[in-house]
Parts: structure tokens; C-alpha cells; sequence
């Protein structure tokens, strides 16, 4: 078995691949946005990918702390950051 380190270092490219490669071979883009708290102070912030069905946010150090997937149901899913899911939400606005 792998020291915890090396575990740790395996998961993270494992969750870089699995984010990023498939936006590289679709050339699909990418939208980013910052948040800031109450003072004004950077907080963090979230990137959209595939075409806006799946959001990975990151904390004020840059370090993954969880996604959201919009699903085809209607819903969105969230996990945390060692990808286990946490809940999800439904939409219960009319449409436009």
C-alpha cells in the first residue's frame, strides 16, 4: 500500500484528470468566478464547466472543496471534497 502522501498526491491527479481532460478534448470552456465576504476580502471561488451542468468550487487558498452537477432531472447534486455526495436540491420555481 501507498504512504498516505503519495495516496493523497494520486487522488488529487486523479480529480485534475477527471475535471480537466475531458474539457481539453472537447475544448469546451470554462467560466470562473470570485467571491468575497463581507469586507471585501477574497473568499473563494467556482468554476463552470460542461456547459454549466457542473460547478467545482475552491476555497480562499485555492484548494478543491466541493461540485455541484446539475442533473436532467432538475436537480443538483453536491459532493465535498473527497467527492462523497452531501444532498442535493430541487428547483421549485415556475419557469419562465
Amino acid at each position: 500500500m501507498a504512504p498516505k502522501g503519495a495516496q493523497h498526491t494520486m487522488f488529487k491527479t486523479v480529480i485534475l484528470a477527471t475535471v480537466l481532460l475531458p474539457s481539453l478534448a472537447f475544448g469546451q470552456s470554462s467560466t470562473s468566478r470570485s467571491f468575497y465576504d463581507r469586507n471585501g476580502s477574497f473568499a473563494g471561488s467556482a468554476t463552470t464547466y460542461e456547459q454549466g451542468r457542473r460547478d467545482s468550487f475552491y476555497d480562499k487558498s485555492g484548494r478543491f472543496s466541493g461540485s455541484a452537477i446539475r442533473n436532467s432531472d432538475g436537480t443538483t447534486s453536491f459532493y465535498d471534497r473527497s467527492g462523497h455526495f452531501t444532498g442535493s436540491s430541487t428547483n421549485t420555481s415556475p419557469r419562465r
